[in-house]
């Protein structure tokens, strides 16, 4: 399991909440299916020297209608700019969200989109890290371990290993496949001015065995993804507060999210 946390400085506060918009989808389309669709997306964001969003260039894989509802909520939002000195700059951060998407009667869909993290954006395009090769050797002998790994992510893009603290398990273990597993890491590093910038990142990574088939595990992810705060908040639901978000270290921490 990867779970993006906080990085470098101290713990962010944030003003955050879930925003519903209401999605008209084409009558000729297929019908939409009665359960909520939960999905995550990600958005390029560029924003001024006062931390207001000019422009939001969301994943081109959703469907168009969908890129300009999520589009509209970002460009809602507002961060604290970065800074040179005293002086606020201009930039660009990669913004996670999570989404859930209802249908409705006449062909609408009522989304929820809750913000997750703003940082370093994957290069390869994807929401979510890949998992580290579980070893051989500690598979064989049945182990499994957690671990906390710091990330310096450089102005190129590519990760190092800063530190990797291990919680449980044995880390001689683990560890040379967690050095693999960082250095084939690439990211799209934020902007200052349009100027790459370096940043920390630390990652819990947990190693385990056993478990629920594939099959039950997609079945139980799929259930969960539907009671998700984003989900309930799209259904209507009056409990839907959602859990703290886990963000990444950013020079351009969000300010109202919500």
């Amino acid at each position: 399991m990867l779970r993006p946390t906080l990085g470098r400085g101290e713990a962010m506060r944030k003003m955050w909440g879930i925003g519903l918009l209401m999605v008209a989808l084409s009558a000729a389309s297929a019908e939409p299916a009665p359960k909520p669709i939960h999905f995550r997306a990600h958005a390029r964001v560029a924003l001024d020297a006062q931390g207001v969003p000019q422009q939001v260039d969301v994943d081109q894989k959703l469907p168009a209608v969908i890129r300009k509802a999520i589009a509209q909520r970002v460009g809602q939002w507002r961060f604290e700019p970065a800074r040179a000195g005293e002086q606020p700059r201009a930039g660009a951060t990669t913004v996670f969200v999570d989404a859930c998407a209802v249908p409705s009667v006449g062909g609408d869909m009522r989304l929820a989109v809750d913000y997750g993290w703003n940082g370093p954006g994957y290069a390869d395009g994807r929401y979510l890290l890949p998992a580290p090769r579980y070893p051989v050797e500690a598979a064989r002998r049945n182990k499994g371990g957690a671990f906390r790994v710091v990330l310096q992510i450089g102005t190129d893009g590519r990760a190092t290993v800063e530190t990797i603290e291990a919680q449980e398990g044995q880390l001689p273990l683990f560890e040379q496949a967690l050095r693999t597993w960082v250095a084939s890491l690439r990211y799209v590093p934020e902007e200052i001015d349009g100027a790459p910038v370096a940043t920390r990142v630390a990652i819990p990574v947990d190693f385990s065995m056993g478990g629920p088939g594939l099959r039950e595990y997609r079945r139980q992810e799929r259930e969960a993804r539907q009671q998700s705060p984003e989900c309930k908040a799209a259904m209507g639901a009056e409990d839907a507060s959602p859990s703290q978000p886990v963000v990444l270290d950013s020079p351009f921490r969000p300010v109202t999210t919500g």
